[in-house]
């Protein structure tokens, strides 16, 4: 290995570095316990060099979001090359969904919270192979627009109560994610 390759593969791994101990910093201690300057004492250098990576805590919190929704898009890629049912794969989705939710609950949180983007082109393709999904039930471009916003909705809606209320779990009779399981399949089967 060269020296440019080296130098290449140490300023990657700083990067990772600086992104895992910020994601470390939010699991912990929540998101607006992050900062620069407690990112660089973590990892033993001075802020500057954080910034030499990120240029504010914005851009890097950017960078976190970007990096949970491509490993969503990775769960979304796999039911839509595994399954050939558009009813199997939105309701796949919808537990995908949920699932990354509440196994990466700090990041998943950081994604739909912080003013981070959710337009890039791997963001847009989603959206549009959901779109498709729907279209395919529906025959109507407009139609699979609206059902997939509502689709969307209704998953973003039941994590979200879940993860914010304080409503007793144990009073359901069945637990949350097989709830939205259920209204998703209502929502199908209106179609």
């Amino acid at each position: 290995m060269g020296h440019i390759e080296r130098r290449q593969k140490e300023k990657e791994q700083m990067r990772k570095a600086i992104m895992e101990t910020a994601l470390n910093i939010g699991i912990s201690e929540g998101w607006n316990a992050v900062t620069i300057r407690k990112i660089a004492e973590k990892i033993d250098y001075t802020p500057p060099i954080v910034y030499e990576y990120f240029k504010n805590k914005q851009d890097l919190f950017n960078e976190l979001a970007m990096s949970g929704h491509r490993e969503l898009h990775k769960a979304y890629k796999l039911a839509m090359e595994t399954e050939p049912d558009p009813e199997k794969i939105i309701l796949q989705l919808s537990a995908n969904h949920w699932d990354f939710a509440f196994e990466h609950n700090a990041l998943y949180k950081l994604m739909v919270n912080y003013n981070t983007p959710m337009t890039n082109d791997e963001i847009i393709k989603d959206v549009e192979q959901i779109q498709d999904l729907f279209f395919k039930l529906t025959k109507e471009r407009e139609s699979a627009k609206e059902l997939m916003f509502n689709w969307f909705c209704l998953v973003q809606g039941y994590i979200f109560n879940t993860i914010q209320t304080a409503i007793p779990l144990h009073l359901l009779k069945n637990s949350p994610k097989n709830l939205l399981i259920e209204a998703v399949e209502r929502l199908i089967n209106s179609i």
